[in-house]
């Protein structure tokens, strides 16, 4: 019998390994090259190894990047004396090879790279984790990978070479004890790196003057070393030069005592200057080394992820940050004043005839959407806070609209009454989403000589702004109006452009979109593509422009029909543009075309069986001679005949064209929009399509998606896994509700927790909505405490009934709430807006029962960041501080030594204090307006998606399902490469490439490969989706399991604890999929020997188990089938039969004596029997042997008459024999029963060797010792 593994993380495909690792040499061979690289002044070489499609910038980042080259920052690359294009591709430069050698060629500065190198320095000595004052939130794209790892790399190791079982990061651990948030931030993160200067600053003296920026001065910078001495450096073309100048006197020219030093690299002429610098600078250097290169570089193509609890690092004095923005954007700030319009546009006009022009398109159009997003959000957060002002300040606030760094702003209310008979500014907050979806939209369509408007939303202080570029000539006053399409003035005037409706309707092929005829005031009619309320502009620059997107999809006329009017006791639904979600009109459109498809292949098929009949009646009326002269054809007709019918289709859908098939959708169906009377037709056959697709949604999908709920093809384990469910088949999540009362509907326990999670999904947005009102106009001043209040309404009643904001006062609303009133306001909300009524008594008991999983979603939902601490909830309860994770998980990397040492002893004296602080100042409420540490902006985009890196992705998926494996894996090595290059490495969509080419190779047996892979999987997850996202979990999962499939079992237990914290502090426990991850522990424990706690983590999987399906199932029947081997392994036979013997009963009854199944557990209940009966009576046996022997000698004592030997030490010594005799057969009892030494192979050897009839199968006998012998590893 097979010892027990761990369950394998999920794949898209399984491999075969040894084809797969030839695969894999074949596909990649030849993708990278080895570049050597000559560095100057006689500086050495260093290897660099890029992919013939990285273009030489990239080469040069990695340069910069590496702690061997970092001192270099301007700089060009040279091949045979020839400088290279940074945009141009390795592999195109001529004559290069795989082990080519380049030239660094060292650069004259210009003043703006002299602010890089000075820049890049600032960066290198605030370490990995670089305190941002600057950035919208703390601690942006966080990545705790080497502080769980330990920062120490474990050697593989062979688990059967433990004699005993090693301490590991589950040793302590209590599985009933709730996580602790106080440890959400591992406490071995390392924040503060080596100092290596007192400050860095720019000289007083800054800029130069006129004569001396002739002789190449750039700029002035002031340096105190560690050693105290004041260093004045002058920045030229050439380089740095300590100069003359003081405070009072200014000479920037070079010195010439033994003071004096010049270099091109500022870095350098630091280490000749301070010696204290260059040794600290080595530390450094090590200290950032001990990171992985992903975890150091910034995310630039990306929104950084902010975690939503933190661990603020103090404040630091750093006299250079005020002049951040000089070292940024220069003197004038020019460099941040950019024409994000004309960039965008120009873009998207940028070549597309072959591979590369493509990637080097959507590279460029990510980075400058990546850096419109991000002067987009710093700008709303500006107009939210009140330092911009508007064009129309005379007009009421809601209508103000703002101009600011090139970036058009407005509020998403609805200041001008546009969507009055719609809902007003619920309608408006709507259309903003619904127009940004529109634009992403657009953009996967790229047409053409099509443009759209660089968008951005963002929630901020409970205020929506969306920002766009600005189109050329808008603000101009123009006689006639610039809109050449669509309605001009909301219905009286409908204009259509012959050329934009020509390239509209290639976008409406694409999209589905069906031409339609609208009725203007005047009643003349006009065919459009796109709604009504889009409208399409001509530009100043003559590019045609697409505006209001939100109708780019058709009306959910059922719910429209049927859920919007208020009915019973539920109110009416606050606006009426409950419009459908693109993928959903895909997967309808999909599901017609495979009805249609069916249906004209039964048709083909149809008339071949017609035509066939019709030419056999037609053979029974030939003459004899025709058949006897048929029969005279020569055999090479015969076949020739034979190989056309063996060549014709067998499947008659091959002959469907489904370019024949159309169908396509009427946007402006079931609206306002007039129709002119001879379109009547046509408009109602558009609206029974529209109709269809809507009761597909209510009647299709959503069942669907329950039933991959049920199968667990789907199962998330928090509010936005649930979203991203719902949002990727199309599902508007106003039917939550539904989804919640299907679940509840629903027979057997598999909807359980997605009824219970999509209940606590609604509380939560309502939540959010609820605070964002509160704080929308809120003075500054008082949004901590607005939070904080509604937080301690919430989750703090147990605490406090009765809490008071502690700057209450009557004009704000937010002060007057209670526990009582908040409840009541969820209750409210959520009927309103999901036609769905909360159990009595449901945010009270999920408030007390999830506690922190439902902070976090609050806290996520809302954009709150708060204090990583233990809060209290009710007055029984403690801040509790069970065992640190990453405390625990340095433990085994006590070779650090004294470093780490110190760091546990900090850590320690840390929670003391924190424990005192707690101690001394009681809390009247469980949150207090510090804990809330600031409001994140919450951003939407328009990202773009590169379609060919998309497809090649999917492509190399399906080649691989389909046995293809060299092409699979080569394409999605082209794949990697095409997300490397077009998102670059730190993006959502690389991520996933890392993860699934992490698990090829680890099929391939390609073990260290794989963990490349993975690891990288894990630090992207973490940076851009969130250090506790569900990716991020997943792939620390995965993680472990490589670790310990390649020997590192230790350290695979650290990844799992930390994946298992997070997973508590997200759901809590009793999640379906935690019982993978616990059961996995418990396999890697018991390979470990230690396994006491393996059957502890082997039971909670039962348990989950049985809450997730029942005391009647396959899944639990296994984990008592497991359970009975572990008690096995731990030597408790009696415990070990009972739990094959639930195994045995369930599988005989669920799925019969004959399954294989069923089979083993017999087998295996047989010999656990056998064995359990023997031990006890082999140590009944030996016990009673034992008690006979001290029998004998007290009587043989007794008899004795030596006079030497008083009566009372006979009597003592009858008594010690007794005693040594009962130690002894409890010792032997223990050691009959105890076979926890043995594998499951090495034990299932012992369980059949025992003298015990032939249950086994009539299996040979052999003697105990030759049972529990050791003979083989693992």
């Amino acid at each position: 019998m097979a010892d027990q593994q761990p369950e394998q993380p999920v794949a898209d495909t399984v491999v075969d390994g040894e084809q797969e690792s030839q695969v894999i040499e074949e596909a990649g061979a030849e993708e990278f090259y080895q570049i050597t690289v000559n560095l100057p002044n006689k500086g050495g070489k260093v290897q660099v190894i890029a992919s013939p499609r990285e273009a030489i910038q990239d080469v040069r980042q990695s340069i910069v990047e590496s702690t061997e080259t970092c001192i270099h920052s301007c700089f060009s690359l040279a091949f045979n004396g020839v400088k290279l294009n940074d945009f141009m591709e390795l592999g195109d430069v001529e004559g290069i090879t795989p082990d080519s050698e380049l030239d660094l060629v060292l650069n004259n500065y210009t003043e703006r790279e002299a602010r890089i190198h000075v820049n890049r320095l600032r960066d290198l000595l605030a370490g990995p984790a670089k305190l941002n004052v600057n950035a919208v939130g703390i601690d942006p794209a966080m990545s705790f990978l080497s502080t769980v790892s330990g920062h120490v790399e474990e050697i593989p190791v062979d688990n059967a070479t433990y004699e005993t079982a090693p301490t590991t990061v589950f040793s302590k651990f209590d599985v009933n004890a709730s996580a602790a948030l106080s440890d959400f931030v591992p406490k071995g993160l390392e924040r503060t790196p080596v100092q290596c200067v007192k400050s860095i600053a720019l000289s007083g003296w800054n800029p130069p003057p006129h004569h001396l920026r002739l002789r190449g001065d750039l700029m002035y910078l002031i340096v105190t070393t560690l050693e105290g001495e004041t260093v004045q450096i002058t920045s030229t073309a050439t380089g740095f030069h300590v100069n003359k100048s003081t405070s009072n006197h200014f000479d920037p020219t070079p010195r010439q005592d033994s003071k004096a030093a010049s270099d091109h690299s500022l870095i350098v002429l630091l280490e000749k200057v301070s010696p204290m610098f260059a040794t600290n600078f080595k530390k450094l250097q090590e200290f950032i080394t001990r990171h992985h290169m992903l975890e150091v570089l910034p995310v630039t193509t990306a929104q950084p992820a902010y975690p939503w609890a933190i661990q603020p690092a103090p404040h630091t004095f750093d006299p250079t940050r005020p002049s951040e923005a000089y070292l940024n954007y220069g003197t004038d700030s020019v460099d941040s004043l950019r024409d994000w319009n004309d960039e965008l546009q120009s873009h998207r006009e940028l070549p597309r005839t072959n591979l590369q022009e493509r990637v080097l398109r959507d590279r460029f159009l990510n980075k400058i959407n990546a850096d419109f997003a991000d002067a987009a959000v710093r700008g709303a957060m500006d107009v939210v806070n009140g330092n911009v002002v508007a064009l129309n300040p005379l007009e009421p606030e809601e209508s103000h609209m703002y101009v600011y760094n090139n970036i058009f702003f407005s509020k998403g209310f609805d200041g001008r009454n546009t969507f009055e008979k719609l809902g007003g500014d619920d309608a408006a907050h709507v259309a903003t989403g619904k127009d940004l979806e529109g634009v992403r939209t657009l953009n996967g369509v790229d047409v053409e000589g099509l443009y759209t408007l660089g968008t951005v939303v963002v929630d901020y202080k409970g205020i929506r702004v969306v920002a766009q570029s600005i189109v050329p000539g808008i603000f101009r006053q123009q006689e006639e109006s610039s809109i050449v399409y669509g309605s001009v003035d909301n219905g009286p005037q409908v204009k259509s452009d012959e050329k934009f409706h020509e390239i509209l309707g290639q976008a409406a092929k694409a999209l589905h979109i069906a031409e339609h005829a609208v009725e203007d005031g005047e009643g003349k009619s006009t065919n459009l593509w796109t709604s009504f309320d889009t409208k399409g502009l001509m530009g100043a620059d003559g590019r045609r422009y697409l505006l209001d997107l939100y109708r780019l999809n058709p009306v959910d006329v059922e719910f429209l029909e049927n859920d919007i009017a208020a009915k019973d006791n539920i109110p009416e639904y606050p606006h009426k543009l409950t419009l459908m979600r693109p993928e959903l009109m895909l997967l309808f459109w999909e599901h017609k075309l495979r009805a249609w498809v069916q249906e004209r292949a039964l048709e083909i098929q149809k008339r071949a069986e017609e035509k066939k009949a019709l030419e056999g009646d037609k053979e029974t009326k030939e003459t004899k001679e025709t058949k006897e002269a048929t029969t005279t054809e020569s055999s090479e007709d015969k076949k020739e005949e034979e190989s056309k019918e063996e060549a014709a289709p067998s499947n008659p859908e091959d002959d469907v064209n489904i370019l024949d098939f159309e169908l396509s959708f009427n946007v402006d169906a079931f609206t306002s929009v007039k129709t002119p009377a001879d379109s009547a037709d046509a408009k109602t056959q558009q609206e029974q399509t529209v109709r269809e697709a809507s009761k597909f949604l209510r009647e299709n999908v959503i069942n669907v998606l329950l039933q991959d709920f049920t199968a667990y093809v789907v199962s998330p384990i928090d509010g936005g896994s649930l979203t991203k469910a719902m949002h990727r088949r199309g599902i508007n999540m106003r039917y939550l509700g539904r989804i919640a009362n299907l679940a509840k509907e629903s027979k057997g326990l598999a909807l359980v927790h997605i009824h219970y999670l999509a209940m606590q999904e609604m509380v939560v947005r309502s939540v959010k909505r609820i605070i964002r009102k509160a704080v929308r106009g809120l003075p500054t001043t008082h949004i901590a405490d607005c939070v904080a209040h509604i937080l301690n309404c919430l989750l703090g009643h147990e605490l406090n009934a009765t809490p008071v904001a502690t700057l209450a006062q009557d004009e704000y609303a937010y002060a007057a709430f209670t526990p009582e009133s908040l409840r009541e306001a969820i209750q409210s909300e959520v009927l309103l807006r999901y036609r769905f009524e909360l159990p009595e008594g449901f945010v009270k008991n999920i408030a007390k029962e999830k506690k922190v999983p439902l902070l976090r979603d609050v806290c996520l939902r809302a954009g709150i960041q708060i204090e990583a601490r233990d809060y209290i909830f009710s007055p029984l309860s403690e801040p509790t501080t069970p065992e640190p994770a990453a405390a625990v998980a340095a433990e085994p990397a006590a070779a650090s030594g004294k470093k780490a040492n110190k760091q546990d002893k900090a850590d320690k004296n840390h929670d003391k204090q924190s424990r005192k602080i707690a101690k001394s100042k009681k809390r009247a409420t469980t949150f207090e307006p510090s804990d809330v540490l600031t409001l994140l902006p919450l951003v939407k985009q328009a990202s773009t998606r590169s379609t060919y890196a998309d497809e090649a992705f999917e492509a190399g998926k399906t080649s691989l399902a389909q046995g293809h494996r060299q092409l699979g894996l080569e394409l999605l090595l082209e794949s990697l490469a095409l997300h490397e290059q077009t998102y670059g490495f730190l993006h959502p969509e690389t991520a996933r490439c890392y993860q699934a080419l992490a698990m090829i190779y680890y099929h391939a047996d390609d073990k260290e490969v794989a963990l490349d892979f993975q690891r990288k999987a894990v630090i992207v997850s973490e940076r851009t989706q969130g250090v506790d996202s569900p990716e991020a979990l997943h792939n620390y999962l995965n993680l472990g399991l490589f670790e310990h499939a390649s020997g590192r079992t230790l350290t695979a237990l650290k990844y799992l604890r930390h994946a298992i914290q997070y997973w508590d502090l997200i759901y809590g426990k009793g999640h379906p999929d935690s019982s993978t991850a616990d059961n996995n522990v418990a396999v890697m424990l018991q390979s470990l020997r230690d396994f006491d706690n393996s059957c502890v983590f082997f039971e909670r999987a039962k348990a989950t188990q049985e809450l997730a399906h029942g005391k009647e199932h396959t899944n639990l029947a296994n984990c008592h089938h497991v359970l009975a081997k572990a008690y096995a392994l731990k030597g408790d036979f009696e415990t070990s039969v009972k739990e094959e013997q639930l195994a045995y009963d369930m599988y005989l009854k669920l799925v019969g004596a004959e399954d294989m199944r069923t089979k083993e557990a017999e087998v295996w209940l047989l010999e656990l029997k056998n064995t359990a009966e023997y031990t006890a009576n082999q140590a009944m046996y030996e016990k009673a042997a034992l008690e006979q022997q001290a029998q004998q000698l007290q009587q043989h004592q007794a008899s004795h008459k030596a006079t030497s030997l008083s009566a009372a030490a006979a009597a003592a010594a009858t008594k010690a024999a007794l005693a040594e005799a009962a130690i002894r057969a409890a010792n032997a009892d223990a050691q009959v029963g105890s076979k926890g030494h043995l594998s499951l192979n090495e034990l299932m050897d012992y369980i059949n060797s025992q003298p015990q009839g032939s249950s086994a199968g009539g299996k040979s006998k052999k003697s105990k010792a030759q049972a529990s012998k050791r003979v083989q590893k693992k």
